[in-house]
């Protein structure tokens, strides 16, 4: 009966169970590795395990150990479809002070701005993620333009502007939030 509620919790909820889930579907701690053993899923992280017939999903799972992290920059632009360079280390904004133990390319910003722009999409594999919008990618970028390749940065600048779905009165509001007005008017005439 248990495993079978098991696999109903696995489908509704993309593969993915966290160990609190299991005690809310009357799973002890200690049954846990009975399901590992018959092989129905295999630990991703410390309390998240996953459907052992689905391939891990790196995005989610960062997302799941750290509820506070926003994909952005690079990282970002790829699964926006800004650039088709796949970011060698993962990008993240963060709150100021936040410890995460892992080896990501961590950006920390205020209160204040953490939540400006935060948009959810699907992952690569299908599963909800939060990242920053076109506009947010584009103001870190123009914010910090030497954190980013130079190449990469012109790119993602020119397929932003090509795109049909822009939205510069959101880009303009945000460099004033981010207090970039002169670095965006550039861009602007340039690209317009």
């Amino acid at each position: 009966m248990s495993e079978n509620k098991l696999k109903e919790f696995l489908n509704e909820n993309y593969g993915y169970i966290k160990t609190r889930d299991f005690e809310k579907l009357g799973i002890s701690r200690p049954s846990i590795q009975s399901y590992i053993d018959k092989k129905i899923i295999r630990k991703v992280s410390r309390g998240l395990y996953i459907d052992n017939n689905l391939i891990e999903d790196e995005f989610y799972i960062l997302q799941q150990k750290f509820s506070n992290i926003i994909f952005s920059y690079n990282t970002a632009c790829y699964l926006l479809n800004l650039s088709d360079r796949a970011p060698y280390k993962i990008d993240v904004t963060t709150l100021n002070h936040n410890n995460i133990g892992e080896d990501l390319e961590i950006h920390y910003v205020s209160k204040d701005k953490f939540n400006i722009g935060i948009t959810e999409i699907k992952s690569p594999y299908g599963n909800p993620i939060k990242v920053y919008n076109a506009e947010r990618c584009i103001c870190d970028l123009l914010k910090n333009k030497n954190e980013v390749d130079i190449e990469l940065y012109n790119k993602i600048i020119k397929n932003y502007f090509k795109q049909s779905k822009k939205d510069l009165e959101t880009l303009e509001e945000y460099a004033k939030i981010f207090n970039i007005q002169e670095k965006f008017e550039n861009i602007m005439e340039v690209l317009i």
